[in-house]
C-alpha cells in the first residue's frame, strides 16, 4: 500500500480551488511532511484547464522532490447535468483531466457524483471551502425526477470510464452524504447499470463512518473494486475528517479485510478542517506507518 496525502491538505491550507503557484507550494509543503505520494485536483473548468496547461511544472515539481502524484480528480459538476447538452459539453474538461492524470503517472482519475439538483433552504455542503458539522434542508422542487437524473449520472460514468480507459486509468468513485452516491450499495448499484470494469471504489473511510455503514462488511462487499482509500475518523455523527482515534472507526476490521483482498493502492490521509493542519498530517503518516508494522502490511512511503 502507498502512504499518500489527500489533496484535502491543499484546499485547506491555500483555497478551494488553490492558484497554480499556491498547488505547486502544497508540493513543498508535504514533501517537507515526509510524504513521497500525493493527490492533485482540478476544481471546476478553469482550474482543470490551468493544471492541465500548467502540467509540465507539477511534473517536474513532483519529479524533482521524488514524488509522485498517485490520483487525480477533476471536479466539475456539469459532468452529471440532466441537459445531454451540458453534459456532451463537459467531456472534453474531463478529458484533460485524465490527459493530466496519465501525465503525471496517476494510477487512477477521480470524479464525484455532486449534489442532487435539489433546492437546499440555508447551508449547501461541498460549496467553497469544506466544512463540516452543518445541518441541512432541502425543499423538493416539482419537476425534480430521480430516475431522469439517475440514468444521466449512468451515462456520464460510463463515458468518464472509456476516457480514463483510453488512457490506461481506473475511474473511482467515493461514496459521499450528501451526494447521489451515498452508500456502499448505491455505488455497487452505479457500476453494474455502468457496466464498465475500469470503474471501482476510492473507499472513504471517514464519510462511509458517517452513512452508519460497517465498515469491514462495506470494504467486503467492494471485494475487488477498491482502488484508492482515504483515511480519516469520526464518530458516525458527522462527516467530520479527524484523526484517527478521535472517533470509532474500526480501523484494524477495515485493513483486515482489505489484505485479505491483496488491496496495494493508495492510503490517503484525508484529514481537514483541523488546527495544526500540516503538523496532524505528519503525526497521521506517523500513526499509520506503526498501525501497518503492527497489523503486518507492507505500507510504503
Amino acid at each position: 500500500m502507498l502512504l499518500t496525502a489527500c489533496y484535502l491538505y491543499t484546499i485547506d491550507t491555500y483555497g478551494y480551488p488553490p492558484s497554480i503557484e499556491k498547488g505547486l507550494k502544497a508540493i513543498d509543503d508535504l514533501r517537507e511532511l515526509g510524504f513521497k505520494y500525493i493527490e492533485l485536483e482540478g476544481v471546476g473548468e478553469d482550474h482543470i484547464c490551468a493544471v492541465h496547461a500548467s502540467r509540465a511544472r507539477f511534473k517536474q515539481a513532483l519529479d524533482d522532490r521524488g514524488m509522485a502524484c498517485v490520483n487525480f480528480c477533476p471536479v466539475f459538476r456539469n459532468l452529471v447535468s440532466t441537459d445531454k447538452t451540458v453534459r456532451e459539453a463537459a467531456y472534453p474538461a474531463f478529458r484533460l483531466g485524465a490527459e493530466s492524470a496519465a501525465y503525471f503517472g496517476a494510477r487512477t482519475v477521480h470524479v464525484a457524483t455532486y449534489l442532487p439538483p435539489v433546492e437546499f433552504v440555508g447551508a449547501q455542503p461541498y460549496v467553497g471551502k469544506i466544512k463540516f458539522q452543518e445541518q441541512y434542508k432541502v425543499r423538493m422542487p416539482d419537476d425534480f425526477s430521480w430516475a431522469k437524473q439517475w440514468d444521466a449520472l449512468v451515462e456520464s460514468v460510463a463515458t468518464c470510464a472509456d476516457i480514463a480507459k483510453e488512457f490506461g486509468l481506473t475511474l473511482i468513485i467515493e461514496p459521499r452524504v450528501g451526494e447521489m452516491i451515498c452508500s456502499t450499495d448505491s455505488l455497487l448499484r452505479l457500476m453494474d447499470h455502468a457496466g464498465r470494469e475500469n470503474l471501482k471504489a476510492n473507499f472513504d473511510c471517514a464519510h462511509l463512518n458517517a452513512q452508519k455503514e460497517i465498515l469491514p462488511l462495506s470494504a467486503r462487499k467492494l471485494d475487488g473494486r477498491i482502488a484508492g482509500l482515504h483515511l480519516a475518523d469520526n464518530d458516525g455523527s458527522d462527516n467530520r475528517h479527524l484523526f484517527p482515534g478521535e472517533g470509532n472507526i474500526d480501523f484494524e476490521g477495515v485493513f483486515k479485510e482489505l489484505v485479505r483482498q491483496g488491496y496495494d493502492g493508495p492510503v490517503g490521509i484525508d484529514l481537514g478542517s483541523i488546527p495544526n493542519l500540516g503538523k496532524r498530517y505528519a503525526e497521521c503518516a506517523q500513526w499509520l506507518r506503526a498501525f501497518a508494522k503492527r497489523q503486518g502490511f507492507a505500507l510504503e512511503g
